[in-house]
Order: C-alpha cells, then sequence, then structure tokens
C-alpha cells in the first residue's frame, strides 16, 4: 500500500497523525494559558502602638525581640505565655511594678485576659522610616489588627 493511497477520508496516515498531535499541543497550551496567577495579598495592616505620651505608630512586623513570639503573662501565681498571632488588642491598665503591668488583652477570638504583663523588654518593627523599637513599658496600648 502506498502512502498517498492509505488513509480514510482521503488523507495519509502520517499527515492524521500530525494533524492530532499539532491540535493536542495547541489545546494543552490554551489550557495553560487560562491559569492565571493570583495577585500578590494585600499588605498586613500595620499595628498601631500608642505610647504613654500619646504618640501613636504605625508599626509593620510588630515583635518581641528573639525567636519566641509569646508575652509573658501572670495571673496571680500562675504564668502563661500568650502568642502575639492571637493576640488582637493590648491595653495596659496602671503602672509597671516588679517589670510587670496590669493588662487588658483581647483575643483574636474574642476572649478577654487580664492579668500582668512582662515589660521589661523592646518591641520592635518597622515604620515608613525604617526600623522602630521601643521600650514596652513605656507602651500604653498596642492594636494588632486593624479597625
Amino acid at each position: 500500500m502506498d502512502l498517498k493511497t492509505e488513509g480514510i477520508y482521503g488523507y495519509p496516515a502520517a499527515l492524521r497523525g500530525m494533524c492530532a498531535l499539532l491540535g493536542a499541543a495547541l489545546l494543552f497550551i490554551a489550557a495553560c494559558s487560562l491559569h492565571h496567577s493570583l495577585p500578590p495579598p494585600p499588605p498586613p495592616f500595620p499595628a498601631r502602638v500608642v505610647t504613654q505620651d500619646g504618640l501613636a505608630f504605625y508599626v509593620r512586623d510588630f515583635r518581641l525581640p528573639g525567636s519566641r513570639q509569646d508575652l509573658q503573662m501572670k495571673q496571680g501565681e500562675a504564668k502563661t505565655w500568650v502568642p502575639i498571632s492571637i493576640v488582637g488588642n493590648i491595653h495596659f491598665r496602671g503602672p509597671e511594678q516588679d517589670r510587670h503591668r496590669p493588662a487588658e488583652i483581647m483575643l483574636l477570638s474574642g476572649e478577654r485576659l487580664r492579668g500582668e504583663v512582662f515589660v521589661d523588654t523592646l518591641v520592635e518593627g518597622s515604620t515608613d522610616v525604617g526600623y522602630w523599637n521601643i521600650h514596652f513599658s513605656k507602651v500604653d496600648r498596642v492594636d494588632l489588627v486593624g479597625p
């Protein structure tokens, strides 16, 4: 059998195979181009830190120095560590005593914690002008979530 006469519908088998391969390649390219990359996520809301003097700072990447990102809290004689990732707001309610200040912490779940927070440390982050830090005992309020 001759290549020119072999085939269905008058086309040779080799030509039909090439057309099928070309069609599959075009379908593959079209299917891949349908997937658009997702837009980048919006930047996280900066924390609002208000000092005892009444100055407010908008701080991105609010953190405690070191690798452990937990607030040390004392409730009576019990010490607990509250991860910053679950904290919504911190509002200090009194003066510093023995490196702790009475505070009310509002968690992201809506739960309120009352106790004394360890404040003999720095808090840090970045503002629009660069690196920022302040001693935690000078802070009056921290809002870690947006309005």
